[in-house]
Order: C-alpha cells, then structure tokens, then sequence
C-alpha cells in the first residue's frame, strides 16, 4: 500500500513540477513573471482585438479606394477623382491617399473628410500626374481658401483644411478645372 501511495505521490509531483514548468516558460514568452501571467494574457487578448478591428477597418479602406479609383473620371490621360467621406481622421485619410497613388501612377485624387466643425482635405498625385505637371501641394493651395482655409506639402502627397463646411462640393469640383487647367484642356 505505501509503495502505491509512494508512486502515486511521486507522479504527482512530477505533474506539479511539468505544470510549473509550462508556467515559467509562459511568463517568459509573454514577458512578465508568473504572478502576473493572467493580466499579461488579458493586456494581449486585448491588444489582439484592438489590432483585429483596426485591420478590418484598414481592409475597408483600401476595398473603398479601389472603389474610388474605377470610378475615377478620365482627364488628359490621367484618372481624376474626388471623394468626400465624413468621419475620416488624417492618418485614415493619408492611408487612403497613399494606396491611391502608390497603386495607380497616373491618378489625382482629392479626399475631403468632416470632423467636427472642420474640413480636411487631402490631395495625392501619382508619378505620371507629377510628371505632367500636376501637384498636389499646388492643388491643395487652390481648393482650400474655397472651404475657407489654407495648407499645401510635396507633389505626391498634401493636407489642407478649412472651417466651411458648406464648400466640400465647390472644392472638389474645382479640382477637374484645376487639373485640365494644367493640362491645357
């Protein structure tokens, strides 16, 4: 009888001793110690669901612009569009703008997002647009004293703003005059 209570003793030590084990390799893989494994998990489940949601809505971005651009209209050569899309923050709108004419060479497009009491406008332009004279920085100084504000930046890639909100339409209209305009159209 002791022998068996003997090795039924020693088996689970062994158990406790493999589980204490998995324990500490655990906490090393996550970094922390093995009092604080079980927050550690919490913090990373939940940083798993924040990135989770921010890739979905990153895919829903990019599944827009590729909308964006089929629907572009064809101008000199070059795919002019122009979107207003409310809600949208600036990194949002710059990832938008930067799949644009990272994808398309030939593409100017113009994205108008409201927040708050505010315009903000962004202006990409691919090579082949830079290439024919076409600037996004000059675009944004045009378009953007018509929301009632100002901005400017590179040839590929500018932000601007205003406080007009009434406006969105008028500036995104004057983006077609403005590039056939450069065009010579």
């Amino acid at each position: 009888m002791r022998r068996i209570e003997a090795t039924v003793g020693r088996q689970s030590l062994e158990t406790m001793n493999r589980n204490q084990e998995l324990l500490f390799q655990a906490a090393q893989v996550l970094k922390t110690t093995p009092g604080e494994l079980a927050g550690r998990a919490e913090q990373q489940m939940q940083e798993m669901k924040q990135l989770r949601s921010a890739l979905e809505k990153f895919k829903a971005s990019l599944g827009e612009a590729t909308q964006f651009l089929m629907a572009a209209k064809e101008l000199g050569g070059l795919k002019v569009l122009t979107a207003n899309r409310s809600g949208l923050d600036a990194n949002e709108m710059r990832r938008m703008g930067d799949f644009l004419r990272d994808k398309e060479p030939g593409v100017v497009g113009v994205l108008a997002s409201i927040n708050g009491e505010k315009v903000s406008l962004l202006a990409v332009c691919g090579k082949e647009a830079v290439a024919k004279g076409i600037k996004a920085g000059d675009i944004i100084k045009a378009i953007a004293p018509i929301v009632g504000g100002r901005g400017g930046g590179k040839p590929d890639s500018a932000m601007g703003g205003g406080t007009e909100l009434l406006k969105i339409d008028d500036a995104l209209a004057a983006v077609d005059d403005f590039v056939a305009g450069k065009l010579g159209l």
